[in-house]
């Protein structure tokens, strides 16, 4: 287990450092969660995976359109998913 000290900005806010973002594949922009332990504030990771997310949302919009199946191809979702990672430089 890594231990790193980190200082709080003006603004209270920390920075990730890099060896940390990289071990637990964390982005920029990317959402993560902040909980209390009695040991103190844990930051991690959310859990569901990126897939899982969008079939949520696919399930809600299939919701609004009366039964409509909202159909999507797998594949077709990875190579956007990778060509953006890409665009973005990660």
């Amino acid at each position: 287990m890594v231990e790193l000290r980190v200082r709080l900005g003006s603004k209270g806010q920390v920075v990730i450092p890099k060896i940390l973002r990289e071990t637990y594949g964390m982005y920029p922009m990317q959402e993560v969660i902040i909980s209390e332990k009695d040991e103190g504030v844990i930051i991690k990771k959310p859990e569901s995976d990126i897939l899982e997310y969008f079939k949520k949302i696919a399930k809600i919009a299939t919701e609004k359109r009366k039964g409509k199946p909202f159909k999507y191809n797998k594949n077709e979702f990875y190579e956007q998913y990778e060509k953006r990672l890409k665009r973005a430089g990660l």
